[in-house]
């Protein structure tokens, strides 16, 4: 049985069917945590604090974004639990969008109190975030004392029927010895999929980082968290009753995924699994980067977002938003760098990419 972190060739776009990207928007701009491995933003590169999507912004964009054949849409932000139009949102998605798939993504307990509304509007996978079960730990990472409550808020979820994945940030002498405990939480509680995330080790090389906090806490940097995830693939394949490689959407790092015994999922999501990089990379003083070319965001702010530590090439919208005919080439011209997105195994020398495309 595999239990190794799969690699994967370099393809050229020219000789593959072309890829979309997954699509994800933030919904809001705060979340009202500090988690030493993220940013004030969240997914969103730098936006202004109080930012909000209205709910005819989000649907005119999503709509067009439908129509270019993407059926899933993640909400993050900031935290979908903190955005007050979600139920309406949720129902548009799915009735005027016509999403096939929303997950909400949250690591906020107020969205235990909406679960059972969201499930019913349509949600098709919650995701809330959990890196510990140690309330000294959950404060220190997060900033904010209510471990229990995001535990109860997590059950909550599952009572719904909707599968709940825990994404869960494993951080070197910090949380990876709670690995196998966390995985038994969550088959006894019923959730679905546990992912497992390494750090993402140049995050604050973008713009704004909590992750001085780190330096301030423990003196150490970022870099210096991360964990390469193949001993826990080796782990927990060594028990599996299935083993398998899945991305999300048509792109992404390849992830393994382990069925155990108990039904629990097991995904590890490594960097040194390779990444997807198109045309937008091309000249990027990052390249090559951590989660590299992945999905299509919307800001809370309106503007299309390319990749985590760039802001000079996100696209505005605001203008566009409602001019349905010039939207659509803008949201079109996105997507291309995606459907012609090449492959980078981990092993590829620090070429540029122009050049590296052709190893």
């Amino acid at each position: 049985m595999n239990t190794t972190l799969p690699t994967m060739p370099v393809r050229n776009g020219n000789h593959s069917a072309p890829r979309l990207p997954q699509f994800r928007v933030t919904v809001n701009a705060r979340c009202g945590r500090a988690c030493f491995f993220c940013r004030p933003s969240g997914e969103a590169v730098a936006t202004e604090a109080g930012s909000e999507l209205k709910v005819d912004d989000l649907i005119a964009v999503a709509k067009v974004v439908r129509a270019a054949g993407i059926t899933s849409i993640k909400l993050t932000g900031g935290d979908p639990a903190l955005y007050d139009p979600l139920e309406d949102a949720v129902s548009r998605l799915r009735r005027e969008a016509g999403f096939e798939e929303i997950e909400v993504i949250s690591r906020h307990p107020r969205i235990g109190e909406r679960a059972e509304r969201l499930a019913a509007l349509g949600v098709t996978q919650f995701n809330m975030s959990l890196d510990t079960l140690d309330k000294r730990l959950h404060h220190e990472l997060c900033g904010v004392d209510d471990l229990p409550e995001v535990v109860g808020a997590l059950q909550s979820c599952v009572k719904t029927g909707v599968p709940v994945k825990v994404n869960m940030v494993v951080m070197g002498d910090i949380n990876d010895e709670e690995v196998p405990g966390l995985a038994g939480f969550c088959a006894m509680n019923g959730v679905r999929t546990l992912k497992l995330l390494d750090v993402i080790k140049d995050l604050d090389g973008g713009a704004e980082s909590f992750a001085r906090r780190l330096a301030i806490k423990r003196g150490r940097k970022l870099p210096e968290l991360y964990v390469p995830l193949e001993t826990f693939a080796a782990k927990f394949g060594a028990v599996a009753v299935k083993t398998e490689v899945r991305s999300q959407g048509g792109l992404g790092h390849p992830m393994t995924v382990v069925t155990l015994p108990s039904g629990l999922e097991i995904m590890l999501k490594d960097s040194n699994a390779g990444a997807w990089y198109g045309s937008v990379c091309d000249g990027c003083p990052f390249f090559p980067c951590h989660d590299a070319l992945m999905a299509l965001r919307l800001t809370a702010d309106l503007r299309l977002q390319f990749c985590l530590l760039r802001q000079d090439n996100t696209i505005e919208l605001a203008h566009l938003v409602h001019d349905d005919d010039q939207l659509g080439i803008v949201i079109r011209d996105a997507l291309e760098p995606y459907a012609s997105a090449h492959f980078r195994d981990s092993t590829t020398t620090d070429l540029p990419l122009s050049e590296a495309v052709q190893a």
